[in-house]
């Protein structure tokens, strides 16, 4: 299983382009521990090769990425066990795996390659990470994109937040993540969230000529550019970012609930998670039958 997981991150490098494609409908392109292992390894891959000048996040199927696979995340990857007598997770445990898989986040902030991401369907989650952590994203207008999964409890803790804050503003920034709002493509690139939004159909042809643009460029060029941005991104604090964001969901995933709110681990213990989900966006929303049905991802 593991291994056919890793398989759902494909690698395609030709004209100067790097595409990196997650393959993974069936569960809307939620994305496990093990994907992002191997989306990790394409882009050393990228940045290795010299003939690739720009890296080019996408998806098959309805949607970017629904985010990190809900069977992996709430105790689970810090592999808690089920048994209600078992000890919980040490704080150890949750900071050094958090830790970890931030520094992936780090990894495509501060990838030494131009990094685009094309988004369609819904982008959260996880999946928003990545398009926040790339240089530039581009959005079917009718994408639907957000970080909801705040509501299981970080309220606020995201991976990137910093950037979050430079991008749309303190005030903004605050509104999406504490209420774990979801935008359209074209209100994202209203708020700065992305670059633009396009019409569904014309997604992959605007990909291609911004990355044509990228790829005429020369090397030395690229590379002192993408240098000179890491030395400003630093100079405005940016790399904090990546500490506060895996203490904090360290600390996220060991709140208590107190008997009047939602517990989604709880929930999909007991009833599974599709139905744990439809559960959390219910108590926060009664309109939330607008959400995809069979999302099982953050």
């Amino acid at each position: 299983m593991e291994h056919d997981l890793r398989d759902r991150v494909r690698y395609e490098a030709r004209d100067g382009r790097a595409y990196i494609t997650f393959c993974r409908d069936e569960k809307r392109n939620a994305l496990t521990y093990e994907m992002f292992d191997r989306l990790m390894e394409h882009i050393d891959t990228a940045e290795r090769d010299d003939d690739v000048r720009v890296i080019i996040f996408r998806s098959e199927g309805r949607d970017f990425s629904t985010g990190h696979d809900l069977a992996q995340v709430g105790g689970a990857e810090y592999g808690f066990s089920k048994d209600p007598k078992a000890r919980r997770p040490s704080q150890r445990a949750r900071l050094h795996f958090d830790k970890r898989h931030v520094e992936q986040f780090r990894q495509i902030f501060y990838c030494v390659k131009p990094t685009l991401s094309l988004v369609q369907g819904w982008c959260v989650g996880a999946g928003l990470y990545i398009v926040e952590a790339s240089d530039l994203a581009i959005a079917a207008r009718d994408a639907k994109i957000g970080h909801p999964e705040q509501k299981m409890g970080l309220a606020g803790a995201a991976y990137l937040t910093s950037w979050n804050i430079l991008a749309m503003g303190p005030r903004k920034a605050r509104e999406m993540l504490l209420l774990g709002e979801v935008v359209d493509g074209e209100e994202a690139a209203r708020i700065g969230l992305i670059n633009k939004a396009v019409a569904p159909e014309e997604l992959a042809a605007a990909g291609e000529e911004w990355a044509e643009r990228i790829v005429r460029l020369p090397r030395d060029a690229i590379a002192i550019g993408k240098a000179a941005t890491h030395l400003a991104m630093d100079s405005l604090g940016m790399t904090s970012q990546f500490v506060h964001g895996y203490i904090g969901h360290a600390l996220g995933t060991n709140i208590r609930y107190e008997p009047d709110e939602v517990n989604f681990m709880k929930e999909r213990r007991d009833k599974g998670t599709t139905q744990a989900a439809h559960t959390r966006e219910k108590h926060y929303d009664e309109s939330a039958s607008a959400k995809p049905a069979d999302a099982a991802s953050e």
